[in-house]
Formats: structure tokens, C-alpha cells, sequence
């Protein structure tokens, strides 16, 4: 075979193609599946499934990836969710929809907001990054 009117031998060629597409493929399945939280959305506050904390906060290692379910189960009420240090958020939620939004948390330790953007006086909790 000719690469650039060079005489490749295509075995050569071959494996430089399967060094790169297993390259390729190693980041993508060494990568850390999403850490998945489940919040429910009532009387205008986030919960964890089976705590009644309200709005509560949320421990993420520098630049782990996460995965926020919400539900919303406030009747009459729309809500999001939203993390603007990380540049994410679900789409609005009317009552009985859900939604989910991945992001990797920010690299800095330290504490950032979250919150349901119609609502932000009420509904804001805290994502706590550390080590």
C-alpha cells in the first residue's frame, strides 16, 4: 500500500489503525461511571428519597462525575435543577415528570450552589467538593 508515495506494508498499517482505536476506546471505558442521586421536588424543596432534609447537600470529589435524578411530586409547580458552577440543569419539570442531568463536579474544592431556578429564594442546597 502507498501512504504519501511511501511503500506501507499493510500489516504496518494495520496495527498503528488497531493502536489507535484501542487508545481510543481505553479512555472511554476507563472513564468512572456517574455517581446517580435521586431528589424529589415537594413543598418547594429538594429531598433525598426517604430523608426529610430538606434542600440537602451534596459530597462530590473534585471533578467526579454525577448524575442528579428529579422527580417533581409538587403538584401544580414547576421546578429544575441546576448547578451553575458546572454549567448544567435539567430542563423545567411540570408535576409527576423527571428529568436527569450529568455533569463532573468542579475540580476546586469548596462549596457551590445548587438550585431550582423559577424557585431560587426557596429551593438551594449546597455541593460540597473535597478530597
Amino acid at each position: 500500500m502507498s501512504i504519501w508515495g511511501k511503500h506501507v506494508p499493510v500489516s504496518r498499517l494495520v496495527l498503528v489503525v488497531s493502536i489507535l482505536v484501542v487508545g481510543a476506546l481505553a479512555s472511554v471505558m476507563t472513564r468512572p461511571e456517574a455517581r446517580e442521586i435521586t431528589l424529589v421536588t415537594r413543598d418547594m424543596a429538594f429531598y433525598v428519597e426517604g430523608n426529610s432534609t430538606p434542600n440537602p447537600p451534596i459530597e462530590a470529589k473534585p471533578g467526579e462525575t454525577l448524575r442528579i435524578v428529579v422527580h417533581n411530586r409538587d403538584r401544580g409547580m414547576t421546578h429544575d435543577f441546576a448547578v451553575p458552577a458546572a454549567d448544567a440543569a435539567t430542563d423545567p419539570l411540570n408535576w409527576n415528570d423527571q428529568d436527569a442531568v450529568t455533569f463532573a463536579a468542579p475540580e476546586n474544592p469548596g462549596t457551590y450552589e445548587y438550585v431550582c431556578r423559577p424557585h431560587l429564594l426557596m429551593m438551594k442546597g449546597r455541593l460540597i467538593v473535597r478530597e
